[in-house]
């Protein structure tokens, strides 16, 4: 933006040592304020407009990459001054100026805006349920027959209206019902209280089983109607009596199918079977459980998508670097026809037990820390398991650990700051490992399940200049909106990535629209890359 003879070299320096300290502070526990681009990049800014008279208000107190003055402002500025060379200061400071004295109220007020319609949508449930199926097994009319007959018998039982199914026009194995809701329901005198789990799985289709309840009326009998509310204080006690007094969530009302003293008492019979039949839910969508096909794995479009864009061929090698509950790895599985093999490796242990429980043919699941699975040592890279060495792999997906912060629904959400400064550290790790692994030539898929800038449109952007041997590519089918501006990724670059954006269904869209169900998901991000030789990527 500046020339080199009047750029202020302790700016360089700053950032710098800002990088160099960030992972070793973060170890002890403390973070560094920052906006999306480069650490404190934004208090920068800050202190330099504050030494030229502007006044500043403090950042906001919710997430950093939720924040009003990230992309929504720097990126405008970013863009408005790129390009641009400046002789002396006062040039500089001038440009500013008519910038800032050029903008209207309406452009500070959209940003609030958008920042309400995004959390307004995250509180919903997707209008939409997505199953994926196995076309080894069976092909998608026997499916939708099956699927169908079952859910005629479900809707009888709740005397709920049957839902509409269909196939995905881009993906043979996804199939799409249709939802309804929200729907007036009256509240009754016997209440039932949730957990906050219980209650957002209600929200999608889920009945209340046993272990879900947290509190019932003492005269709780078997075939009462009642109404079941979520806690979202996680306050109530297990076994409350009383009327919870709580912050609560109405989720719908239903049929007890035990009496307290079968949940409670000593009597109590097995905890897994469902405690209430959902007749009548703010929102109907087909009960999953009650689904116990083979061929059948209820799942998020986008991670369907996710793996279609990995886009895994039988016979080759192929790494999940963070595989568990197992959704995407089972996939992968299925479109390689269950020829070749599978790598999949989760740190923890409890998890990487249930995952090897699914038994997927041609899946060698691994209890490993993936940040830990390259080795430059000939001897242990020829063992069966990790660590492994470099260029071992045909494709490799990297579904990281994130904040979380595009699941739907979700009305409460008590992660810190630091927590959620911590996910960018280890997606980059994992990046970087990832890029180790991977042949030239190969495929590597980067996914988070979160909105924010810095896990994802800023990592790719990261990953870009650290890796100038990984290129993003078109993922061929792509559903999901582009990245964002505000960050160091290209125009061109973020017509690559895939960002799921839910807050676009609160716009006038046709709700009729059957594209729609590509928009109402769960907030999802997907980069694709792959590995070139560095003088084909300049």
């Amino acid at each position: 933006m500046l020339r080199k003879n009047f750029q202020p070299k302790s700016e360089s320096r700053y950032f710098k040592a800002i990088r160099r300290k960030r992972p070793w502070l973060l170890r002890r526990g403390v973070v560094l304020q920052h906006d999306n681009v480069t650490p404190h990049s934004a208090n920068l800014t800050q202190q330099w407009l504050q030494r030229y008279g502007w006044e500043i208000l403090p950042h906001p107190a919710h997430s950093p990459d939720l924040a009003p003055s990230d992309f929504h402002l720097f990126g405008p500025l970013k863009r408005h001054l790129g390009g641009m060379a400046f002789e002396t200061e006062d040039d500089f400071i001038s440009e500013l100026r008519n910038w800032f004295d050029n903008l209207d109220v309406d452009f500070f007020r959209a940003a609030d805006v958008e920042l309400d319609k995004m959390l307004q949508v995250l509180a919903l449930p997707p209008m939409f349920t997505t199953l994926r199926i196995d076309l080894n097994i069976i092909d998608a009319v026997d499916a939708i027959h099956q699927i169908s007959m079952c859910l005629k018998k479900q809707c009888i039982d709740t005397g709920l209206d049957t839902f509409e199914i269909f196939q995905h026009s881009n993906y043979e194995d996804c199939l799409i019902l249709k939802n309804r809701g929200p729907i007036p329901v009256g509240k009754v005198e016997k209440e039932v209280i949730v957990d906050v789990a219980c209650g957002m799985a209600v929200l999608r289709g889920a009945h209340v089983f046993q272990q879900g309840i947290m509190g019932a009326p003492a005269s709780l009998a078997k075939g009462d109607t009642v109404s079941v509310f979520a806690d979202l204080d996680k306050k109530c006690l297990k076994g409350l009596i009383s009327k919870y007094q709580g912050t609560k969530l109405h989720v719908g009302n239903g049929t007890s199918q035990v009496s307290r003293s079968e949940i409670f008492g000593s009597n109590k019979t097995n905890q897994r079977g469902i405690g209430i039949l959902m007749t009548n839910p703010v929102y109907e969508a087909p009960s999953l459980s009650e689904m116990s096909f083979p061929w059948l794995v209820p799942q998020n479009l986008p991670s369907i998508a996710c793996v279609h864009a990995l886009d895994p061929q039988p016979g080759e090698t192929v790494l999940d670097m963070c595989a568990a509950p197992g959704g995407k790895t089972s996939h992968i599985a299925a479109l390689m026809s269950y020829k070749g093999k599978i790598v999949a490796m989760e740190k923890s242990n409890q998890r990487a037990k249930k995952l090897e429980q699914l038994c997927i043919q041609n899946v060698q699941v691994y209890a490993f820390d993936s940040t830990l699975a390259l080795t430059q040592d000939n001897a242990a890279g020829q063992k069966a398991g990790p660590p492994f060495l470099p260029a071992s792999f045909d494709r490799v997906l990297v579904d990281a650990p994130c904040s979380a912060l595009g699941q739907r629904p979700c009305h409460v959400n008590r992660i810190s700051v630091n927590q959620l400064h911590s996910f960018p550290v280890i997606q980059h790790k994992l990046l970087l490992v990832a890029a180790e692994l991977l042949k030239p030539g190969g495929i590597l898929v980067y996914s988070t399940c979160t909105i924010t800038l810095e896990e994802n449109e800023q990592q790719v952007a990261r990953f870009l200049a650290k890796r100038p041997d990984m290129k993003l590519v078109n993922p061929h089918t792509k559903l999901g909106n582009d990245g964002l501006g505000g960050c160091d990724l290209s125009d061109t670059h973020r017509t690559l990535v895939q960002r799921f954006d839910p807050s676009v269904v609160m716009c006038n869209l046709d709700s009729h629209s059957r594209d729609l169900h590509n928009v109402d998901t769960i907030g999802f991000f997907i980069a694709k890359f792959v590995k070139v030789d560095c003088k084909e990527n300049t």
